[in-house]
């Protein structure tokens, strides 16, 4: 699997010289992480400064990864190239095979692989991205791409990840490996989970799903894995078969499983980005005893209000409300004051008295860690202190409703655990 992630050759067949072509966007991907790099196309003779070769078999040195953007009927012949070149792993980005009701080219894909003992992630994909060396075989362009840490990403939808990778990098949370699997014709995600539990740069598993199997639940998992699965209901399903192939799971049995496994499974897309933003920035909870300190109430009652059915979330004491005069040195006093294993932080960032003094508690914030959790709701400016917020690792949320489903389901993994 490592080669998938710190290849020191790459070679991109069906590259294009064309900008805006799928080849292109992949070359010029490819050749900016700064790795060895043979374009593969028999009309060009070199591609954004680079030689370019009629086939694999005229390449002259390793390779140690293959990435195929070309037609779908075409892939056959480039993976018995693979083979024959010793290449053992490669990415195809290429769709057109059991998504579009072409099971039979996916299985002769699949076998040909097989027979030279060729891992392939794909198809129909975009592959992967190594947040440490920034290595990726996309062929979007203009993505804000995240800073390495601690989360990996798995998903069968590359749309997904791509949404996932910008919300990372917007809220400042970093990713240590990425992977679109697409249909999964050979990797599937019980082999990725495994190679990432071995993984030291990765803490948590973050899982977008079409479909999943029995053998998934088989397995022990020692890091916190955090699944979204779509294709719950009947158009649901429908619209998976189309997108991957995907066939059917019951939604309920899937988390029932979760359960008996411990993975966090996520309602929704907000829910699965908090839960993951919290494990990413703060970790585990040591406890679940929380207290709320404000300097306005009505976003923190509401959030009361939710934790009447979050069961494993203990509200310690009253609301902590500091009022609209509150300052940083109220907010330090409070924090003080307060043992709760989790402090729940709201504010107004505009009230003035707060205003004129939050960089003393950013500042008093970076030096006394505990466990912060904060509420700010407004416009640019309250997202310029959410932002701040991020640099210190404190997670931030606007939907208190979001924040207090997604801490309850962190509290009812660590529990189980």
């Amino acid at each position: 699997m490592e080669k998938f992630f710190n290849p020191r050759s790459v070679a991109v067949i069906g590259a294009s010289s064309k900008k805006g072509k799928i080849g292109y966007e992949i070359l010029k991907n490819v050749i900016e992480s700064g790795v060895k790099v043979y374009p593969v196309n028999p009309n060009r003779e070199e591609i954004l400064g680079k030689k370019c070769y009629k086939s694999l078999i005229d390449v002259d040195g390793e390779i140690d990864l293959a990435v195929i953007a070309v037609e779908a009927k075409e892939c056959i012949e480039v993976i018995e190239e693979c083979g024959r070149k010793n290449i053992k792993n490669v990415v195809v980005i290429s769709g057109g095979f059991k998504e579009s009701g072409n099971f039979f080219l996916e299985e002769k894909l699949r076998e040909k692989a097989k027979k030279y003992g060729v891992r392939i992630i794909g198809p129909n994909c975009i592959g992967v991205f190594n947040g440490k060396n920034n290595f990726n075989t996309f062929f979007q362009r203009n993505m804000d791409l995240p800073d390495f840490g601690n989360v990996a990403i798995l998903t069968q939808s590359g749309t997904f990840g791509i949404a996932l990778l910008e919300g990372f990098a917007n809220e400042n949370i970093g990713v240590s490996k990425f992977v679109s699997y697409g249909n999964k014709a050979d990797v599937d995600e019980v082999e990725l989970i495994k190679y990432l539990q071995d993984d030291m740069e990765t803490k948590i598993i973050a899982m977008y799903v079409e479909e999943i199997g029995r053998k998934f639940f088989e397995g022990n998992f020692t890091k916190p894995i955090v699944i979204l699965k779509s294709g719950r209901g009947k158009l649901g399903q429908r619209a998976a078969q189309l997108h991957t192939g995907a066939m059917a799971t019951n939604y309920e049995i899937f988390k029932g499983a979760c359960k008996q496994k411990n993975v966090i499974f996520a309602d929704d897309f907000e829910e699965f980005f908090g839960i993951i933003k919290i494990i990413a920035m703060r970790g585990i909870p040591k406890g679940n005893k929380l207290s709320v300190i404000t300097n306005g109430a009505g976003p923190s009652v509401l959030a009361c209000d939710f934790m009447e059915d979050a069961k494993y979330i203990e509200l310690k004491e009253d609301i902590i409300d500091l009022t609209g005069s509150a300052t940083a040195a109220d907010y330090i006093n409070a924090i003080e004051k307060n043992d709760a294993d989790i402090l729940l932080l709201t504010f107004v960032f505009q009230d003035a008295p707060l205003t004129e003094s939050f960089e003393k508690l950013y500042e008093w914030l970076e030096k006394n860690s505990r466990f912060y959790i904060s509420l700010a709701l407004g416009g640019k400016f309250v997202e310029e202190q959410r932002k701040k917020l991020a640099k210190l690792k404190i997670p931030s949320f606007e939907e208190p409703r979001v924040l207090i489903n997604s801490l309850n389901k962190i509290l009812e993994y660590s529990m189980r655990k």
